[in-house]
């Protein structure tokens, strides 16, 4: 459907009559058959450039697809491709297991699904047999959606629609129809085309006009050869006239410019497949060239997406890269590993070279800091996996509490040989059963009402220790770290927790080990992109769902902004919606011109967010027209991926849906590689 080939083409065919049937020169046809092969070259060079990426493309969800689960058949468990699924299958779940299919949850569970993808919600849901509702909110339900991930607990999953008849698989299906119109790209050709045919058509008609003018003053001036009509002649000589105009015509058809313009894409799609750039859509290589603003991700993208512990306070002294952590007393490094080894899940796993870099993780990020943490501070005389082979997940006595968004801690009690009294005088050894906690950092604190000393006693926390440990906790989220305060309580038997009890009982009057620091770092490259950006005209916007301090924190030390103001280049969705969302649900745009230009960071917010953001950069008539570029990795960003004049789909961390949805895909999901494909897309346009 592209009017600049169209045009070439009906050309081509009207050049090929008249050389052959009314010029009947040796090569008339030379000139149709030239715009023809232009033509095919064109539509052959676009077809196998799209073949080959869409080759690409699946190969590479092929391979994050090929995954095998566990289910239950005919009484009897198997391990089976999630290709080879069908409704009615038992699919059993554990922790860090992603859901191959939507469906319904089965009997007792302990279930806490992580549907961030879905959703952009970080909070996990819990799951139960029935619903569960408490005023106007869900508080648990038995539905599971394929894409989301199992963050806590085991359980079944009786699968009730698997491919594309899950929400999932009907969203990329959705996705797949729409029509994200045409590119800027194609626009400016579109426009070109229509310029140069309106033009060539009235100067073609002119001149045939002023051809018919001059041979009639030549009839009646009598200076013509034939002082009567002749019609052998005279109407030859008017055929002529009218080729003369359909030649002009012809003439002015741009045959190699698609042709220019498409190898030109093709040799950039290749060379930015080199730079990490997957382009599924060949005209995305032009438009990144004219981009004016990119909305980037953060975690993953901006920064590493891999968790360190960077700072930690333990008994009111403070330990960073100024102070090691070698320098703690080692009562508090044996406490430490063991309250962060032990109260973690089995299915988070980390492992280090000699010299401590992390060469693999799996399960959630914040446990495999915390237990690459554990290593350092046993620095050889153990490990995390020694402390574990201690205390098993079979120990008897054992006792679990997951975490949950309400109580937003999780812990683990297990026999433990305490070496205090029960006064808390260090020097004595007796068995009990310590429960290990940790969680967010404010909430374990105002739980705590003793204090781990250095010499391994435990005393009461004082008001001015709570004071300083809660001043540390402010400096620690200004600098854009996320917090986790570790904590235990001794028990001298198991503690019990009974259906239906609050495990809050169990967790209080707990005794505080340290408060810990955990740093996602900033790409090395990434400050240096975000600059060249600037440099070239292009603003980066970054969009979070982080808290506005750490987010603000972030982009401070990215680049994205000098100083973080709040309210003016840092705002939360929920003030963003409030301030640019009218009472008819729709974009306020007078509104909206106040806010774009200064706005930098997008904080607290939701893909929706994203995607009003992007729909208000593209409507708006302030200033140069907005080019918007976006990245996304879940499915709920689809949206704003097929809204954006370019998307970017992560190639790591991406769902399928958002693939689908984008016009490039970030291999190995980093900023800097976008800066390339800018690079790339300037060289065309």
């Amino acid at each position: 459907q592209d009017p600049t080939l169209i045009f070439l083409t009906v050309a081509a065919f009207v050049s090929l009559a008249i050389g052959i049937f009314v010029e009947q020169r040796p090569f008339g046809w030379l000139e149709g058959v030239a715009i023809l092969t232009a033509v095919v070259v064109v539509v052959t060079v676009g077809a196998v450039n799209d073949y080959q990426k869409e080759k690409q493309f699946r190969d590479l969800n092929a391979q994050k697809e090929n995954i095998d689960v566990t289910v239950l058949r005919d009484g009897a468990t198997s391990s089976v491709s999630v290709h080879e699924l069908v409704v009615g299958d038992i699919v059993l779940l554990s922790t860090g297991d992603v859901l191959p299919a939507d469906g319904m949850v089965m009997g007792r569970n302990d279930l806490a699904i992580n549907e961030k993808m879905l959703t952009g919600e970080t909070v996990m849901k819990k799951k139960s047999p029935q619903y569960v509702i408490k005023g106007k909110s869900v508080v648990s339900s038995p539905s599971l959606f394929a894409g989301t991930f199992v963050q806590e607990g085991e359980g079944r999953l009786l699968v009730l629609a698997v491919g594309p008849n899950t929400y999932q698989g009907s969203m990329a299906e959705k996705m797949k129809e729409a029509d994200s119109g045409r590119s800027i790209l194609q626009r400016k050709l579109d426009a070109m085309t229509d310029l140069i045919t309106t033009v060539s058509m009235w100067v073609s008609i002119a001149l045939v006009i002023i051809l018919l003018i001059r041979m009639g003053l030549a009839f009646h001036g009598g200076k013509c050869c034939f002082e009567t009509w002749d019609h052998r002649v005279h109407w030859s000589e008017i055929l002529g006239f009218v080729i003369t105009g359909i030649t002009i015509f012809v003439v002015a058809v741009p045959e190699g410019l698609p042709l220019a313009v498409t190898i030109a894409l093709a040799f950039s799609v290749k060379k930015m497949m080199a730079d990490q750039n997957l382009v599924r859509h060949l005209s995305a290589c032009e438009t990144m060239g004219s981009a004016t603003t990119i909305c980037s991700d953060k975690t993953g993208t901006l920064t590493t997406g891999r968790m360190t512990v960077v700072r930690l306070l333990c008994g009111g002294h403070l330990y960073d890269e100024r102070c090691s952590f070698d320098t703690a007393p080692d009562v508090y490094k044996a406490t430490l590993a063991s309250t962060v080894v032990i109260n973690s899940s089995f299915k988070s796993e980390v492992e280090l070279s000699p010299e401590g870099k992390v060469l693999r993780s799996d399960g959630n990020d914040t446990e495999c800091a915390l237990l690459a943490f554990a290593d350092e501070l046993l620095k050889g005389k153990s490990s995390h996996a020694d402390i574990r082979a201690r205390y098993p997940i079979d120990t008897p006595g054992r006792v679990s509490i997951p975490f949950t968004s309400e109580r937003k801690m999780m812990s683990t009690g297990v026999p433990f040989e305490s070496t205090t009294d029960a006064r808390g005088r260090p020097g004595a050894r007796r068995q009990v059963h310590r429960l290990f906690t940790k969680g967010a950092a404010e909430v374990v604190l105002a739980r705590c009402d003793s204090v781990l000393n250095p010499d391994g006693s435990v005393s009461p926390l004082t008001p001015q220790q709570r004071a300083r440990a809660e001043e540390e906790l402010g400096q620690f989220a200004s600098d854009g770290l996320r917090t986790l305060t570790v904590a235990f309580r001794d028990f001298d038997a198991p503690p019990q927790l009974g259906h239906g009890a609050d495990p809050r009982q169990l967790e209080s009057r707990l005794t505080l080990v340290g408060v810990i620091g955990l740093d996602d770092h900033i790409r090395p490259e990434v400050p240096e992109a975000i600059r060249t950006c600037t440099a070239a005209g292009i603003v980066v916007r970054m969009v979070t769902g982080d808290d506005p301090r750490t987010a603000a924190a972030i982009a401070v030390k990215c680049g994205i902004v000098q100083e973080a103001l709040p309210g003016k280049n840092v705002l939360t969705g929920e003030e963003f919606r409030g301030r640019v969302v009218g009472s008819d649900g729709q974009i306020d745009m007078h509104e909206f011109d106040q806010i774009w230009p200064t706005l930098r960071v997008l904080a607290r917010s939701s893909p929706m967010d994203k995607l009003l953001l992007v729909t208000g950069l593209q409507q708006t008539r302030k200033g140069v027209p907005q080019v918007v570029a976006v990245t996304g990795d879940g499915t709920n960003d689809a949206p704003a991926l097929k809204r954006a004049d370019v998307g970017f789909a992560m190639g790591k961390t991406g769902t399928q849906v958002a693939q689908h949805a984008s016009d490039i895909i970030i291999m190995d999901d980093n900023f800097a590689s976008i800066v390339q494909a800018v690079k790339w897309g300037r060289c065309v346009y």
